[in-house]
């Protein structure tokens, strides 16, 4: 983000602190948001077609493949992927499904390998995902004569600003991903997270509908009550900026200690400094960007009431390899795991509210405006013509 545009958010969160209020511009009103949207398994179907099947998903972190032969799986709806740094320093994303009798060909969530064997009748895949061999092959005399023909079926896969995109239909998406992810992945690009560490990795089954994490991410209200203890004494309450770049999101959460940019010649001004800033990379990704470190959430959804969480931090390097920044930034990973869980008793909580049928939507208030932006795009996508 360039620091006239610092500048100015920088500046109405100052005038918001000052006056009490918050950022509700454009929201006059409360959006109620049916709860049919989280429960409904024919609209799960639709959402899973028409958005995850036909958009570029953020699915990792260039960190997360750090040598050739770097790999994870992952499901998207019905469709298993596999991700992995080749020989050649690309990282290409295929089906993860063998071409001989249809069995998926890795199980291990991450790891490396010099090639990929299938565990039933070992035919055996490069990292580039050619067919390398197929045993006894004399049964199959056309496989063997061109094996070319017989590789692991490639997925449009690309690099941004240090994450790695899949679209899981096997078409390329219809804009190039720049201009897909306008100033978000400008943003993005600007924080130069493609050379951060990646740390704390883990997967998380949860029984609730994918949209709700990103219901708990695009607001600060619940700040206040849900995280007292552990960042409530450390940000403004209930003081935030938004923006969408089409159905992108950016959420700035100012810091207590921003106050004090009053008394600071503003060409000092740093908003990472100051602020903790929410990222919505639509429709799959969540990305809170903190000072030298980050934490990243990619969000699959495996059924309508049932979700699985890819977590994992970046840590800028230089504080990875300083003996002397361990504690500081190990302390603040530790904080960040603990708000996880505390953001995760919620969205928990609010599943089983929804099969209760004591609402039948949900309230949005104005300066939760975010959550519905977040649910407008995917009205958007499920009603575009396609």
């Amino acid at each position: 983000m360039d620091h006239p545009s610092q500048v100015r958010i920088i500046e109405e969160l100052l005038a918001f602190e000052e006056q009490r209020t918050t950022d509700m511009a454009g929201q006059d009103h409360e959006y109620h948001n049916p709860v049919s949207v989280y429960t409904d398994p024919s609209r799960f179907e639709a959402e899973v077609d028409r958005i995850w099947y036909r958009n570029p998903l953020a699915v990792g972190h260039v960190g997360e493949f750090p040598r050739a032969g770097s790999f994870k799986t992952l499901t998207v709806g019905k469709v298993p992927l596999l991700v992995v740094r080749g020989k050649d320093e690309r990282i290409r994303a295929f089906v993860n499904v063998c071409r001989h009798r249809g069995t998926v060909l890795v199980e291990e969530p991450e790891g490396r390998a010099n090639a990929f064997a299938c565990p039933y009748h070992a035919w055996t895949y490069g990292q580039d995902g050619v067919l390398r061999h197929v045993p006894d092959d004399f049964g199959f005399p056309t496989v063997a004569s061109a094996k070319g023909d017989y590789g692991l079926r490639e997925l449009w896969c690309q690099e941004h600003a240090g994450f790695v995109y899949v679209q899981a239909d096997g078409n390329a998406p219809e804009r190039p991903l720049g201009d897909w992810l306008a100033d978000v992945g400008t943003d993005l690009r600007d924080l130069g997270l493609d050379d951060f560490v990646c740390l704390d990795a883990s997967r998380a089954p949860h029984p609730v509908n994918w949209k709700l994490p990103f219901d708990i991410f695009l607001e600060n209200y619940h700040t206040k009550f849900t995280h007292r203890k552990t960042i409530y004494p450390v940000f403004l309450s209930n003081v935030a900026k938004f923006d969408h770049f089409g159905p992108h999101i950016r959420c700035v959460l100012p810091r207590r200690e921003i106050t004090e940019l009053r008394h600071i010649d503003r060409s000092k001004w740093d908003l990472v400094e100051q602020s903790t800033i929410l990222y919505v990379v639509w429709p799959n990704t969540m990305i809170a960007v903190l000072p030298e470190h980050a934490a990243v959430w990619h969000v699959y959804p495996d059924g309508v009431g049932h979700c699985t969480l890819h977590f994992y931090a970046l840590l800028a390097r230089r504080l990875h390899e300083s003996e002397a920044e361990q504690e500081t930034w190990k302390k603040s990973l530790k904080v960040v795991q603990k708000v996880k869980r505390e953001d995760a008793e919620r969205f928990l909580s609010i599943q089983r509210g929804l099969e209760s049928g004591a609402n039948p939507a949900l309230t949005f208030g104005r300066y939760e405006k975010a959550i519905s932006w977040f649910h407008q795009s995917i009205e958007e996508a499920l009603t575009r013509d396609h």
